[in-house]
C-alpha cells in the first residue's frame, strides 16, 4: 500500500471519528450474545442489539464485530443501507438464518453468512477488519461501532479487552444478557447468564447493578525487590508479603511417589520494579496441597523466602494466600534466545526466574519426550538439528527443556522424536535439576511438525569365521516383587514386564541380529534374564546361556552376560569388587576393605572368561556410577572405577601379553571424559566406537545432548580383528511412550540406550576350528518402517558401518587410531 493511500485512510478515519463522536446514538446497545451454541458454532451463534431510546435510529452506518483494533484480522460487519430500528425494538443478527431456525423455528432479522435470500445480509467493513466474525467460546470481545466510533463493547471469558474483570463464561446453550437492557456501566455488572436465551426480547424492569468500585489494595513491594539481582534472594529466610497474578502451576511426583505442587506468580502489569536485573516472578511451593487457584487469579501472599537448590521460592510452612480478584491481566511473555555456555545461560536466565516466557517461532527437538513429560529443543534459527556432547568441557548449547505442567500425568503432551519441530512453547521458567526449563501450561497450544520415523538398518550376518559382540543397557528391567524395600525400586505390573520382555527380545534378535556375546546392564535378577533368553530363542534359533551374579546395588540392578552356547563356552565368572578411600556408602559383604576404605562399586564389573571356537577371551561387563548427585561430584567415583579396570586389565596382560580382552558396558560418562581416557591411556585398550563418524557417534540423549556413554574397549589383538562397528539407533532418539508399543513401533524404544555392535573376524591362524555358520536362525532383516510414519529421518537412525577389510591395511588403521587416542589422552 502506498504512503498516499495510507495517509488518505488515516485522514478518513480521523474525520469519521470526529463526526461520529458528535452524533453517536447512546441508546443503541448490545443486549444479548449467544456464542457457545450447541452443534456447529459457525452456524448458530447470534447477537442481539436493542434500541433502548425513544427515537427511530438509522443503522446504515452501524457495525458489529469482534475485532477490537482497526486493521486487525477478526471480523466487523455493517448493516444494510436503509436499515432502521424502532424504539424498544430488539433485532437479532445470526451467523446463518438456517442455523437460527433450527434452534428457534423462526428467522432472525439479519444473517452474516447468506443461507436465505429472504433474510437481509450484513455487509463487510474491510476498512476496519476483513476477517470472519466468529465468537470464541473461551473468550472474546464484541464491539458496536457508529462510523468507526465505539459506542458499546463487552468482554467475556478470558478476554479483558473491553473491561476487567470480564463477563464470566457460560456453558453450551447458555447466553449472556444485559439486565435490565438499558443498564450501561461499562462493566461486567451489566451482564447475567441466561439458561434459556431469548433472542429478540428484552426487559427494562429492575434496577441496574452498580459498577464495582475500584479496589484499593495496600501498597506492597514488587517481587523484584524480593528476588534481588543475584542468584540468592537478599531476603532469604525472611517472611515477606507481596502481590502477584498466577501465571501457572507445576505438579511434580518424586521417586518415592509423593506429589508436590508449585504455583508461579508474577507482578501485575504496571507494578514491576522496572529493573531488568531482577525477576518479576516468584515460585510458591504448596507442598502436597493441590492448588485451587487458576491462571489470572490475583493473590496476596505472605510466606518465608527460601532457596531450594539455588531456586528462590516461598516455602509452604506458614504460607498464607488470599484471593483478591480473578481474571486479572497477565504479563506479556518474554521471548528468550539463550546464549551458549552454562555460565552465560545461568546469567541470562536468572533475572527471568519464575516469569512467563516464550520461544517465538519454531524450535528443533533435540531430546525426545521422556516419561517425566518433557522434551528438549533449540531455537530453529540456531541452525542446530542435533547437539553433541563429547566431554564436560564442551560449550553448553542453548538447549531449553519444555515440561508439561504435570510430570505425573502427561495428558495430551506431544510425544516427539529428535528431528521434529515444535512451536507455541510458553510458560513459567523453573529451575529444575540444575537447568532452567519452561513449564508449558497449555499443551494444546504446541504445534508440532513431525518427521517420519527412520528405518532401522539390518545388522550384519557373521560369516563362518566371524562373530558379533554387543552391549545392552536394558533400562530398569525389574520384576514386580519388592526385594529391597527401597521406594526407588520400580515395581512394574506383569503386563508391563511382558511388554518389556517382548521389546528386548525383538531388539536382540532383529536390531542386533543375535550376537554371540551381549554385555547386559540394569537388570534385577537372573529369572528375568532366563525368561528373556527363552523369548529370544524363537527368533534366534538357540537359547542364550545366562551368566549373572547378584550385586550390592541398593536398587537391586546387576550386570550379566548373554552368550551363544553353540559358539561360546563360559569357563569362569566372578564379580570384581574394589575398595576406595572415597565415601561411597556401599555395603557389600563379598569384600572386606582396609580401614578407611569402602566398596567401590554398587554394581561391580562382571569378569567372564570364555572361549569362542577355542580362542580365549576375557569379558568385563560394566555399569559405572551414574551422575545422580552431580556430574562433577560423581566424576571421582567413575575415575576410581576406571582405574580399577585398568589394574585388572594390566594384571591380565602382565600374565599373558596375548590376552584377548573386551571391556564393555555403560560407563555413564562422555567419550572424552577422564574415566574413558584413563582406560585407553593407562591400559592397552582401544575404544572401537570412536571409529564411528561424529554424526552417528552417540548412544544416549540426555537433556537434549546426544552423547556416547556406552563403550566397547578392546585389547590390541582384538582390535586387529575388528571388521565392522556400529551403533544401532533404535532407542535414544524416540519418545518413551513407544516403550509400551508392541505393534507398529515394536522395533523402537526397547530401552533408553542405543545399541553398540561389533563384528570380529578371526584370522585363519587363530583357530583350527572356524566358527560354524548359525544356519538354525533366519537372517534378521531390517524391520519395516511403520506405515503411518514412512521414510527416513535426516537426523539419525542411518546406521553407519565402518568396514575394515584388507589384512595388514586394516591392522595398520586400527593401531594408528589407538596410538593417536593414547597420545592425546
Amino acid at each position: 500500500m502506498s504512503t498516499r493511500i495510507v495517509s488518505v485512510i488515516c485522514l478518513f478515519l480521523a474525520t469519521a471519528v470526529s463526526l461520529h463522536a458528535q452524533s453517536q446514538p447512546p441508546s443503541l446497545l448490545i443486549t444479548e450474545v449467544f456464542y457457545n451454541a450447541p452443534g456447529v458454532d459457525g452456524e448458530r451463534e447470534w447477537i442481539e442489539i436493542a434500541n433502548v431510546g425513544t427515537a427511530v435510529l438509522d443503522l446504515s452506518d452501524i457495525k458489529v464485530g469482534d475485532e477490537e483494533t482497526a486493521g486487525g484480522g477478526e471480523g466487523m460487519r455493517r448493516f444494510p443501507d436503509g436499515a432502521q430500528i424502532e424504539p424498544g425494538q430488539a433485532i437479532v443478527i445470526a451467523q446463518t438464518a438456517a442455523g437460527f431456525r433450527e434452534l428457534y423455528g423462526r428467522s432472525p432479522d439479519y444473517e452474516i453468512i447468506d443461507t436465505d435470500t429472504a433474510v437481509p445480509d450484513m455487509r463487510g467493513f474491510p476498512l476496519w477488519a476483513g476477517g470472519d466474525l466468529a465468537l470464541g467460546n473461551d473468550g472474546d470481545e464484541l464491539l458496536l461501532l457508529d462510523g468507526i466510533t465505539i459506542i458499546d463493547q463487552l468482554s467475556y471469558g478470558d478476554s479483558h479487552e473491553a473491561f476487567s474483570p470480564p463477563v464470566p463464561g457460560v456453558e453450551t446453550g447458555q447466553s449472556i444478557a444485559r439486565i435490565p437492557a438499558d443498564c450501561d456501566t461499562d462493566s461486567a455488572a451489566d451482564w447475567q447468564m441466561q439458561s434459556t436465551p431469548s433472542p429478540g426480547q428484552i426487559s427494562l424492569d429492575g434496577d441496574c447493578s452498580a459498577a464495582p468500585a475500584p479496589i484499593e489494595y495496600d501498597n506492597l513491594p514488587p517481587i523484584g525487590s524480593i528476588q534481588g539481582s543475584g542468584p540468592v534472594s537478599p531476603m532469604v529466610n525472611e517472611t515477606v508479603t507481596f502481590r502477584g497474578v498466577v501465571i501457572g502451576q507445576f505438579e511434580d511426583i518424586n521417586s518415592s511417589g509423593v506429589t508436590y505442587y508449585t504455583l508461579f506468580v508474577q507482578d501485575l502489569p504496571g507494578q514491576e520494579d522496572g529493573d531488568p536485573a531482577t525477576s518479576d516472578g516468584m515460585a510458591v511451593f504448596l507442598g502436597r496441597e493441590r492448588p485451587s487457584y487458576h491462571i489470572g487469579d490475583q493473590l496476596r501472599i505472605t510466606g518465608l523466602v527460601t532457596e531450594f537448590y539455588d531456586y528462590t521460592e516461598i516455602d509452604d510452612a506458614g504460607l498464607d494466600i488470599t484471593l483478591e480478584a480473578s481474571d486479572a491481566p497477565l504479563p506479556e511473555p518474554i521471548n528468550i534466545a539463550p546464549p551458549n555456555g552454562r555460565s552465560a545461560q545461568n546469567a541470562y536466565f536468572e533475572p527471568l526466574e519464575s516469569m512467563l516466557i516464550t520461544l517465538d517461532g519454531p524450535a528443533n527437538v533435540v531430546g525426545p519426550t521422556y516419561s517425566g513429560c518433557g522434551f528438549a529443543v533449540v531455537r530453529a534459527d540456531s541452525g542446530l538439528k542435533r547437539v553433541f556432547r563429547r566431554s564436560a568441557d564442551d560449550l553448553t548449547a542453548p538447549i531449553v527443556t519444555i515440561l508439561h505442567e504435570s510430570d505425573k500425568d502427561c495428558g495430551d503432551f506431544p510425544h516427539l522424536q529428535v528431528g521434529d519441530a515444535v512451536s507455541g512453547a510458553m510458560g513459567p521458567l523453573i529451575y529444575n535439576f540444575d537447568q532452567f526449563k519452561i513449564v508449558q501450561q497449555a499443551a494444546d497450544e504446541l504445534v508440532v511438525t513431525a518427521v517420519p520415523y527412520p528405518a532401522i538398518p539390518a545388522p550384519p550376518t557373521p560369516a563362518a569365521n566371524q562373530f558379533t559382540v554387543a552391549t545392552f543397557n536394558v533400562e530398569n528391567h525389574f520384576d514386580y516383587v519388592d526385594d529391597t524395600g527401597n521406594d526407588a525400586e520400580p515395581k512394574p505390573s506383569l503386563d508391563e514386564i511382558a511388554v518389556k520382555q517382548t521389546k528386548l527380545a525383538y531388539a536382540i534378535a532383529h536390531t542386533l541380529g543375535c550376537p554371540a556375546l551381549i554385555g547386559i546392564q540394569e537388570v534385577e535378577n537372573e529369572a528375568l534374564l532366563l525368561d528373556l533368553a527363552a523369548e529370544t530363542a524363537v527368533d534366534c534359533g538357540f537359547t542364550y546361556q545366562v551368566t549373572h551374579r547378584e550385586s550390592a546395588d541398593a536398587r537391586g540392578i546387576d550386570v550379566a552376560l548373554f552368550s551363544d552356547p553353540r559358539l561360546v563356552t563360559v569357563t569362569a565368572a566372578a564379580l570384581r569388587q574394589g575398595c576406595t578411600p572415597i565415601e561411597t556408602g556401599i555395603t557389600d559383604d563379598s569384600i572386606t576393605c582396609p580401614a578407611g576404605q569402602q566398596p567401590l562399586f554398587s554394581r561391580p564389573p562382571l569378569q567372564v572368561d570364555v572361549t569362542v571356537s577355542e580362542i580365549d577371551y576375557t569379558i568385563f561387563v560394566n555399569h559405572f556410577k551414574s551422575k545422580r548427585g552431580g556430574e562433577a561430584e560423581t566424576t571421582p567415583r567413575r575415575t576410581a572405577q576406571a582405574q580399577h579396570i585398568v589394574e585388572l586389565v594390566n594384571g591380565l596382560q602382565a600374565a599373558d601379553e596375548q590376552a584377548r580382552i573386551i571391556v564393555l558396558g555403560d560407563f555413564n560418562d562422555y567419550e572424552q571424559s577422564p574415566p574413558l581416557t584413563l582406560m585407553t591411556s593407562s591400559a592397552k585398550l582401544t575404544n572401537v566406537l570412536l571409529q564411528i563418524p561424529d554424526a552417528e557417534r552417540y548412544s544416549f540423549v540426555f537433556s537434549g545432548n546426544s552423547q556416547l556413554i556406552d563403550g566397547i574397549l578392546v585389547s590390541e589383538n582384538v582390535a586387529e580383528a575388528v571388521t565392522a562397528v556400529t551403533i544401532q539407533h533404535a532407542n535414544a532418539d524416540f519418545p518413551d511412550s513407544l516403550g509400551r508399543d508392541t505393534g507398529d513401533f515394536l522395533a523402537y524404544k526397547a530401552t533408553d540406550h542405543d545399541l553398540p555392535l561389533l563384528l570380529l573376524t578371526m584370522k585363519d591362524d587363530d583357530s583350527d576350528h572356524p566358527t560354524p555358520a548359525p544356519t538354525a536362525a533366519p537372517s534378521p532383516t531390517a524391520p519395516a518402517t511403520p506405515a503411518n510414519d514412512p521414510g527416513q529421518s535426516e537426523t539419525g537412525g542411518g546406521g553407519w558401518w565402518v568396514w575394515l577389510l584388507g589384512g595388514l591395511a586394516a591392522v595398520t588403521a586400527v593401531l594408528a587410531i589407538s596410538n593417536k587416542l593414547n597420545k592425546h589422552s
